[in-house]
């Protein structure tokens, strides 16, 4: 930010507080993002559900609490893919004229602008985008979708308690796998760009050199 101009950084658009119409988490409310696996029949794709009141009541440059649980289904889905997907919920959100979304799992902070909620833009929308990317850009494991946002006090709190559950759950996961643990290493190339001729071997104990993939990444990737 240079004065009143408005910059836009490499991670996605910056709303200032004087251009913002509500924010979720940061200092003044909860904001959570959680991905779980279904089953197949549980899971009506598709549908967008919105449990609480929309932000219209709040006042501008207010705050509130609210929660987005992903619930996702497919033949080749895996339960290792969970926080995977989940961690994709950042690009796809801030991919949104007028939105701004930092961090992830229960430290995600969104602000909807001024501009975005003039033109309409609700909660109802973030399941939309969600459903369209998570099927355009994983539809080799993804079949179905459906979104439920939470802005009702009781379910946002008893949401998150899931979810924080899950969160522990996965970092043990991760944490326990050894190379010794999986028979399957995976290539990377992501680096060609600047490094030709070079290729990183993955493994559980051994990101890529850039840091951006680990063993799982690579595994939903493939």
């Amino acid at each position: 930010q240079r004065g009143d101009q408005l910059q836009v950084t490499v991670k996605g658009e910056v709303v200032r507080k004087q251009d913002m119409r509500i924010e979720f988490g940061g200092k003044k409310s909860k904001c959570f993002e959680f991905l779980k696996m279904a089953d197949f029949d549980a899971v009506t794709d598709g549908v967008i559900n919105v449990v609480g009141p929309t932000f219209a009541e709040v006042p501008a440059q207010g705050a509130m609490d609210m929660g987005i649980v992903v619930e996702v289904a497919g033949r080749k889905m895996q339960k290792d893919f969970e926080p995977v997907l989940e961690r994709q919920i950042h690009h796809f959100v801030n991919g949104a004229s007028g939105i701004q979304h930092i961090g992830q799992r229960d430290i995600a902070w969104i602000r909807i602008g001024n501009a975005a909620a003039d033109k309409g833009f609700d909660l109802k929308h973030f399941g939309e985008i969600l459903i369209a990317r998570f099927k355009a850009d994983f539809g080799a494991i993804v079949d179905k979708v459906q979104v439920t946002v939470y802005t009702e006090q009781a379910q946002v709190d008893g949401w998150l308690e899931t979810a924080r559950v899950a969160y522990q759950e996965r970092n043990v996961r991760l944490a326990d796998m050894t190379d010794e643990s999986v028979d399957v290493f995976y290539s990377c190339t992501l680096c060609q760009s600047f490094a030709p001729t070079h290729v990183c071997v993955v493994s559980p104990q051994r990101l890529g050199l850039c840091g951006a993939y680990n063993w799982l990444d690579c595994k939903a990737s493939f």
